[in-house]
């Protein structure tokens, strides 16, 4: 499996190649954001559970779709997910919003992004049982759009997920490089 260091380095020079490589394309002023949108992402979580000392690395992701509200907002709605298997034992966490999507200025492809809704958290113990939770999901995160054409955009992203469950609490770290249609 590979390291966060190895992963981190791989994203890194993944994004200063693609943002070099891009150059040409982010100068097009025929990029935009208009009507629909939908995206999916794929890199590194790190998870926290409230009353355990280490945090778990693991693969994470999102999915998203929605619409265009004005030149600086988007609204939709956004899976992401977190899974990690270590000796049989699966778990997996999941944050599913309704969030809005707002871009400071007209200028600049860089967006801030906050959402709630539901998230769940499971340990799949294989033939001992499992065990799943639900509660409230919040979502706080920032990202650029890298454009490659007039309406696709490689985006380097940070996201911040939150859940409260009756038993505690439990809160996801990801980062990663999502496409997105526009």
């Amino acid at each position: 499996m590979m390291s966060l260091r190895t992963l981190t380095a791989t994203l890194t020079a993944l994004v200063a190649i693609t943002a070099v490589g891009a150059a040409p394309a982010a100068a097009q002023d025929d990029f935009s954001r208009d009507g629909f949108f939908i995206g999916f992402g794929l890199g590194y979580g790190s998870l926290g559970i409230e009353d355990v000392d280490d945090r778990e690395g693991g693969i994470s992701g999102y999915f998203s779709l929605g619409g265009k509200l004005n030149d600086k907002v988007l609204l939709g709605v956004e899976s992401t997910g977190w899974y990690k298997d270590e000796s049989g034992a699966e778990l997996t966490y999941g944050n599913f919003s309704g969030f809005a999507q707002i871009y400071p200025s007209e200028t600049s492809n860089f967006f801030l992004k906050a959402g709630v809704g539901l998230a769940t958290a499971e340990l799949d113990l294989g033939v001992l049982g499992s065990d799943s939770d639900t509660g409230l999901g919040l979502v706080a995160g920032a990202g650029i759009d890298i454009p490659l054409g007039s309406r696709f955009a490689l985006t380097p992203y940070a996201n911040f997920n939150y859940g409260s469950f009756d038993g505690g609490s439990a809160n996801l770290f990801q980062f990663g490089l999502g496409l997105n249609w526009y």
